[in-house]
């Protein structure tokens, strides 16, 4: 029997969040999208293996998952991430995937996939103790300092290895359990910010600062500007999105003397700069990776209908 591609955009906020609107008009524009609220999801274990419910649907009913916002309002975070696992491992392709998304929010981790996959990316340091941090920016030299989980800048700032530096390490240490150190990449007020999804640069997009500060995130005050993206800064950044093996991502570079480095990876970016600089909206081309994605999953099926007008949000 013919149906209809099924896509559930899983997010708790299907009105009020821009990326999970775009997201859904994308997605009913290749098939049947459904909102799927994370909270509501629940899963049993029995003999014949592992079922999701999802609310009023089985997992079964729906061909792929997009995680435009995995935690819910209410529930529990920890038992969202396992019902994700459980989804992946009873075979429901999931975009991304739950353990891509931890890694790229987990900023040494990021690292450290980085460093093992041969992509250029500053050193970097973990510390639990005061004086652990004080040895690694000393051994760093100036640093970046950041959440160890964490986005849109928040909480990051340059420390360099002198009195004041190692007085903020340790007090952050301290205060915080860990800090994260990575080296500081001198840059005139500028960095790059590619768009990859499913392995392929789709846009890219220059930052520049606001005056006076080094920080170029948007959410700052940052301005954004379209670039043709080099092809070396193409495959440093495809690279790097193959790294923590995200099917869609932002990556942050700079420019530095021996040419593009990973600053950061980004496994659930915001794109309204790319959309602003470049006119190209990001969740088409996710929408569009998820749709071929599913198909492949179902390439047993006798027919495949896509239906691309006039599909509703459930």
């Amino acid at each position: 029997m013919e149906r209809f591609v099924r896509i559930g955009v899983v997010t708790a906020w299907p009105e009020e969040d821009w990326h999970s609107k775009r997201l859904l008009a994308a997605c009913a524009r290749r098939g049947e999208a459904v909102v799927i609220d994370p909270s509501a999801m629940a899963a049993g274990v029995g003999a014949e293996g592992v079922g999701v419910s999802l609310g009023t649907m089985r997992m079964e009913e729906v061909d792929a998952f997009v995680l435009a916002r995995g935690l819910g309002r209410a529930g529990d975070p920890d038992a969202q991430f396992e019902i994700y696992r459980a989804m992946e491992g009873a075979g429901a392709v999931v975009v991304n995937r739950i353990e891509a998304l931890l890694a790229a929010q987990d900023k040494f981790r990021s690292s450290w996939l980085l460093v093992r996959a041969g992509v250029p990316t500053p050193p970097a340091a973990v510390a639990q103790a005061p004086a652990g941090a004080e040895r690694a920016l000393d051994r760093l030299g100036e640093s970046v300092a950041k959440p160890l989980a964490g986005s849109l800048g928040e909480g990051v700032e340059r420390v360099r290895p002198d009195r004041a530096g190692r007085d903020r390490v340790r007090d952050r240490a301290g205060r915080d359990g860990a800090v994260y150190l990575q080296a500081y990449v001198p840059h005139p007020g500028r960095d790059l910010r590619v768009f990859v999804v499913g392995g392929t640069t789709r846009a890219a997009m220059v930052r520049h600062a606001p005056p006076g500060e080094w920080r170029t995130n948007v959410g700052g005050g940052g301005r954004v500007e379209a670039v043709d993206c080099p092809v070396a800064v193409r495959a440093v950044a495809e690279a790097a999105a193959g790294a923590l093996e995200l099917d869609y991502a932002g990556v942050d570079l700079v420019m530095g003397d021996e040419g593009p480095t990973v600053i950061e990876v980004n496994g659930n970016p915001s794109w309204q700069g790319i959309l602003e600089a470049t006119g190209l909206d990001m969740a088409e081309a996710i929408a569009e990776h998820v749709l071929a994605r599913a198909l492949r999953r179902r390439k047993t099926s006798d027919h495949i209908v896509r239906e691309r007008t006039g599909a509703t949000h459930g």
